[in-house]
Formats: structure tokens, C-alpha cells, sequence
């Protein structure tokens, strides 16, 4: 029986996946417990509302490392500094060289990441522009 060591850890994995599931459940039950109990003052001042019609808000997933909006000001404040078309990388640079950061390579990945998004949501909001797409991107401010 040359398969009894992944058979443990099978069971072992499968019941640390279970034990997992069992506290996201607790957590459930005791979110909706708890999303309860505005519905009854709710009722107190208006009885004919239904709570359940009340469209959810997405909660927000700010980034560990920029607090909100940090991101596209830092942005814009180099950009203004280098009067000059930049790219992604050396922008990423800058930006954790401000915070004092020292990411590890995931860390970076994601630093990179969000503000990929935030070029994004600057062009879209017609601040700056694309000028290069391949090989690398460029961005400037719009003048």
C-alpha cells in the first residue's frame, strides 16, 4: 500500500476545505442576522417597504497600499514633473518610491495593476492619453 500518505493528505486537505466552509457559513448566518435587524426599524417608520427591494451596495476594495484617490494625484504630480510621454514601469517606480514601499514581485504585480486601471480611468476621464500602444505603452497629459 504505496498510496497511504495521499490518501492522508487528501483527507486532511478535505477536512481543512470542510472546516473552512463550516466558519463561511457561521459568517453567513451571522451577516444575515445582523442585515436583519435595520429591517425592523425599517417596518417602525414605513410599513409598506419592503427591505428586500433595497439594491445592495458593492463594498469597496481600496488597495493596501494607496489610500483613495492617491493613486491618480500621484500620477498627475509626475506626469506634470517630466512634461514628457511616460511609460507604465517607470511610473510604477515612482509611485512605490513615494509610498517607501518594498513590494515583493506579487505585491508589485498588483501595484502595477491598479494603476494600469487608474491611466485607464484618467483617459477616460480625457486627462491624459495613449500615444503608443506597441511595444510599450506611453501616456502624456492632455494639453
Amino acid at each position: 500500500m504505496g498510496n497511504t500518505f495521499v490518501i492522508s493528505g487528501l483527507k486532511q486537505k478535505r477536512a481543512r476545505i470542510d472546516g473552512e466552509l463550516r466558519a463561511l457559513q457561521r459568517s453567513v448566518v451571522q451577516r444575515t442576522e445582523e442585515r436583519n435587524m435595520p429591517d425592523s426599524g425599517i417596518h417602525m417608520f414605513e410599513p409598506d417597504c419592503n427591505p428586500d427591494m433595497i439594491a445592495p451596495i458593492r463594498p469597496g476594495s481600496h488597495g493596501l497600499f494607496f489610500s483613495y484617490r492617491e493613486i491618480p494625484r500621484l500620477m498627475l504630480d509626475y506626469m506634470r514633473k517630466a512634461a514628457k510621454p511616460i511609460r507604465l514601469e517607470p511610473l510604477t517606480e515612482y509611485m512605490i518610491a513615494a509610498k517607501g514601499l518594498t513590494p515583493d514581485e506579487c505585491a508589485r504585480k498588483r501595484i502595477r495593476h491598479n494603476i494600469r486601471q487608474a491611466l485607464t480611468r484618467l483617459e477616460q476621464r480625457g486627462l491624459i492619453r495613449r500615444i503608443l500602444e506597441e511595444p510599450d505603452m506611453w501616456w502624456e497629459l492632455v494639453p
